[in-house]
Formats: C-alpha cells, structure tokens, sequence
C-alpha cells in the first residue's frame, strides 16, 4: 500500500488577511514558519520516501521545513500550484466588491465553479493537474509513504480525484493551513483515512529544526 500525506502549506500574510493568493508567490509569514514546524514535528517519525511539493514558495517552505527531519531534498511539482485567480489576485472580498468585479462576485459566491474572473482557471484545469500528479507518484513509489505540500485548491482536487468525487464536491472540501488529509493506495483502489487534521496545531510550540 502507498499512504500519501497532504500537508497544507502555512500561513502566509494574504491567508491572514483574506486575500486571493492564486499563483501569486507570496512567502510564509512568521505564524506560518511555526505551523510548517508543528507538521514537521508530527511527521518527524514517518518513514518518508519521497516529498513532493508545489513550486511556489510558501509551498515549499513548508515542504523544506518538514524536509529536514528526514534527509530530503523536496521535488517541485508544478502541477500541484493552487488554482489561478486572474485579476482578483491580490484582493480582498471587500476591495472586490468595491471594483467592476462586483456583480461577479456575487455569481462566484453562489456558483465558483461557473464563474470565474478574468484570467482565472477553472476548476477542472487543477482536477486534471491533480490526477496528473497522482499518476507520476503512484507510478514512482508502489508501497511505502510520501508526503505532499500544496494549497487549499490542489490538494483539494487530489481528495476529489482519489474518491472519484464529482466536480461539485471539490467546494465541499475545508483544508485550514498545515492541515493533514491522507489518501491510501492500493494497486487498483483509492481511499481517503484523514481529512483537514490540525489536532498538531493545538500543541506547544516545537523548536525550529536545526
């Protein structure tokens, strides 16, 4: 059996200020270097094979992070980016509904997956990235435990695909910041054990790895 491990990167200033983030390559903030600590922490004694991660920073911080506790060296994965917003990146909900963009706003709100700003992709386009990520890894690693670093949205799609969810369902799904979701792998089979755990985050506060 392969058990895959998706961690949610850290805070970032944009997630503490409710702004579309996107593909917008914005850093962890400090609260956000703690919680990628505390995953780390959790993991620490996890026999990790590999550790995948989207290629935008606040990704792979977190990746780096938990990296350290195992002698890895993260591989960056651009397909598991999180979903492009187009023109809204950068704003927040009220700076949006300040703008031209307000009446779409409010379509997006009550249909995400059929209105989408300017630029934006769509939530298929990260389903089928998603499924291509999980095809390279299951491909790579037949047994054994990876972990993978990305966002709200791709790891989201990679819950969707690994149920055989319909595209709806890809709204439904909560995954805070350093979050812990698991998928097992069979040969022929998907499940998912765990969904959006941050019990690790209610802990102490761990040291900084060396």
């Amino acid at each position: 059996m392969l058990r895959l491990l998706l961690v949610r990167h850290g805070e970032t200033d944009w997630n503490q200020q409710m702004r579309f983030q996107g593909q917008t390559d914005i850093p962890l903030n400090a609260r956000g270097i703690q919680q990628a600590e505390t995953i780390a922490h959790r993991l620490r004694d996890e026999p990790l094979q590999a550790i995948y991660s989207s290629d935008l920073q606040r990704a792979m911080q977190t990746a780096q992070i938990v990296a350290k506790y195992h002698q890895l060296s993260p591989i960056a994965d651009a397909d598991l980016r999180e979903l492009c917003y187009g023109v809204w990146e950068g704003m927040s909900r009220e700076e949006i509904l300040a703008s031209e963009w307000a009446d779409l706003f409010e379509r997006y709100r009550r249909d995400s997956l059929r209105h989408r700003p300017p630029g934006a992709e769509y939530p298929e386009q990260i389903i089928e990235r998603s499924r291509r990520v999980l095809e390279r890894i299951r491909h790579q690693h037949r047994e054994g435990t990876v972990c993978i670093v990305g966002h709200g949205g791709s790891l989201r799609a990679l819950i969707c695909v690994a149920l055989y969810a319909p595209l709806e369902t890809f709204r439904h799904i909560r995954l805070d910041n350093a979050s812990l979701s698991v998928i097992e792998c069979g040969a022929d089979w998907m499940w998912v054990s765990l969904i959006n755990d941050t019990c690790h985050l209610t802990q102490e506060k761990v040291q900084p790895v060396i």
